[in-house]
């Protein structure tokens, strides 16, 4: 069946890091007791934790930021270790699970990130991007410019990244940047690969900007490009657009609730539904069973098969269907399992 690696493991290998032990004193001759404290007083929210996400939220934990939310749909997987902090121990845990357990101050929500699952994001300072598509970002764009929020783009791939600060109403925002989702399907590490020292590099840049937004510095409208192959660093001027539709004329479609449809890097097809449900596992499992189906329940996610095709449901109502060849196929599972 698919997800066989999938597996939960009680009992945490690591023990938490306990941030209360640490010693945070060579950061004073820079940022000052003052400035520290504003730190331990700071949320972050980190949208995403693989390769970058999982170092973001690494280099925020050994900053002292106060409280980190993170949000992540995702498994550890094997061919994550050499990318990530994960260990073979995390192999087959929700990405957030795995960051609970090490860290004693980060809130994991094992959720994707889309406009009904915004709210989320309410108790953060400031948001960092750890994710691998650009509709996320267009949504973490649209709910910092409607919440007044900074946030921080980062992207990474082969062996080369950017990364850009947005502070609504005085930077450039994600939008002046890419006005439209991109026709095609653009490279993804899955595809074009990565080197393993690229993401926590990039990770480092954006959690240094962040750490100077968070302490009141002022930070430039530019995204920063960085090559870690020839070692070409260039920093580019990124004006606000005067008719950027989202920071100036305020049309923050990315936040209108609809069904979203995408086709994972496996070939599966994820059905996100408008609204956040909460799925009765148990009285799922009753039908299940009632029509001959065996399954897999745990307290995350339902698993089975239906004639030709392999359905994981998890509890906020996301659907990853694998075997059909086209979105209908999908939707007609969604619809039948789920209602809409």
């Amino acid at each position: 069946m698919i997800f066989e690696k999938i597996k939960f493991i009680k009992i945490p290998s690591n023990p938490p890091l306990v941030r209360e032990m640490m010693d945070f004193s060579r950061h004073f001759p820079i940022i000052g007791m003052e400035g520290q404290r504003k730190l331990g007083e700071s949320t972050v929210a980190v949208v995403g934790a693989g390769a970058l996400g999982s170092w973001e939220v690494y280099f925020l934990y050994k900053l002292g930021i106060g409280k980190i939310i993170v949000i992540d749909r995702d498994f550890v997987d094997e061919s994550d270790l050499p990318r990530t902090i994960y260990t073979k121990e995390d192999v087959g845990k929700p990405k957030v699970e795995a960051l609970k357990e090490r860290f004693d101050n980060v809130v994991g929500y094992f959720e994707d990130l889309n406009p009904s699952t915004v709210n989320l994001l309410d108790e953060a300072d400031l948001i960092l991007d750890g994710t691998d598509n650009i509709y996320t970002r267009q949504v973490i764009n649209d709910y910092a410019i409607k919440m007044n929020k900074p946030w921080i783009y980062v992207g990474v791939l082969s062996t080369y990244g950017d990364v850009m600060p947005i502070i609504p109403g005085k930077t450039a925002c994600f939008r002046c940047l890419m006005p439209k989702l991109p026709s095609r399907p653009m490279p993804t590490c899955a595809v074009a690969g990565i080197m393993s020292y690229v993401p926590p590099f990039a990770a480092s840049l954006a959690v240094s900007l962040a750490t100077k937004i968070l302490l009141g510095e002022e930070v430039r409208s530019e995204l920063i490009f960085f090559d870690t192959k020839t070692l070409e660093f260039e920093k580019i001027e990124m004006p606000r657009k005067e008719d950027c539709p989202a920071c100036v004329r305020k049309e923050l479609i990315f936040l209108k609730k609809q069904i979203r449809i995408e086709r994972l890097c496996d070939g599966s097809i994820q059905i996100t539904p408008p609204e956040r449900m909460d799925i009765d596992f148990d009285e799922l499992a009753k039908r299940l069973k009632a029509l001959g189906i065996e399954y897999i329940k745990t307290s995350q996610f339902i698993q089975f098969e239906d004639d030709y095709a392999e359905i994981l449901i998890f509890q906020g109502g996301r659907m990853v269907v694998r075997g059909v060849e086209n979105e209908k196929e999908a939707k007609n599972f969604f619809a039948r399992y789920l209602g809409g």
